[in-house]
């Protein structure tokens, strides 16, 4: 119970801070990943983000409605490719002062001690990912 909370406290500050770009926490999460990667199946963003395949679904969908992402045929014309539109790319551009904004909230809300806490739980992770 106290790590779901800890969890929406933390999304609601992020959240808060991209409010004004029209941005919540999960998309700009993909958003960075496939900027990051270039070009990703939704699977692979749902596995490296520890992501629910509805969750990626939905939130690709309305990101694809808004111009930030586009679906590109993979290889094997079967599977599909996500890529960063250039308007997603100028999004994340200027999303990226409110993402270091909420950071800072973020940090302040944990405390030093809270934040080394959370990376060396997140750390020990690395085992019991999907």
């Amino acid at each position: 119970m106290r790590v779901r909370l800890l969890n929406r406290v933390v999304t609601k500050v992020y959240d808060d801070c991209l409010r004004s770009h029209g941005l919540r926490t999960a998309q700009m999460n993909i958003l960075v990943a496939v900027s990051l990667m270039k070009s990703a199946s939704p699977s692979e963003i749902e596995r490296r983000l520890c992501l629910e395949k509805s969750t990626v679904s939905r939130n690709v969908n309305r990101m694809r409605r808004r111009g930030w992402l586009e679906l590109m045929p993979g290889k094997d014309g079967r599977s599909h490719q996500l890529q960063v539109t250039r308007q997603g790319a100028t999004l994340l551009r200027k999303a990226t002062s409110a993402w270091q904004q909420a950071q800072e909230k973020a940090v302040s809300l944990l405390g030093k001690d809270g934040v080394e806490s959370l990376s060396r739980i997140e750390a020990g992770l690395g085992a019991h990912r999907l």
